[in-house]
């Protein structure tokens, strides 16, 4: 592994660090608050995605189970920044 940090080597339990719980909001109140009225389908696609997220977090901090990001994230993400990291 390179100097770069290491995210695995952390515990991700921390119910006081909901992380992605904001980016999910952030992204549902701006597809609903800016992409919605000219574009409904578009806005409210953005807007579930960023609930779909936020829960996605809190589930993930609540319980310790491994979600759906968490399984995108050490099977297909994390492998691929390995591999760029160790070129």
């Amino acid at each position: 592994m390179s100097e770069i940090f290491d995210p695995e080597e952390e515990p991700d339990g921390d119910a006081l660090a909901p992380h992605h719980f904001y980016v999910g909001v952030a992204l549902a109140l701006f597809g609903f608050a800016s992409i919605w009225p000219y574009y409904p389908v578009t806005g409210a696609s953005f807007a579930f995605i960023g609930l779909l997220v936020a829960l996605d977090d809190v589930i993930e901090h609540m319980t310790g189970f491994p979600t759906p990001l968490d399984k995108i994230w050490n099977y297909l993400i994390y492998p691929v920044i390995q591999k760029i990291e160790s070129n």
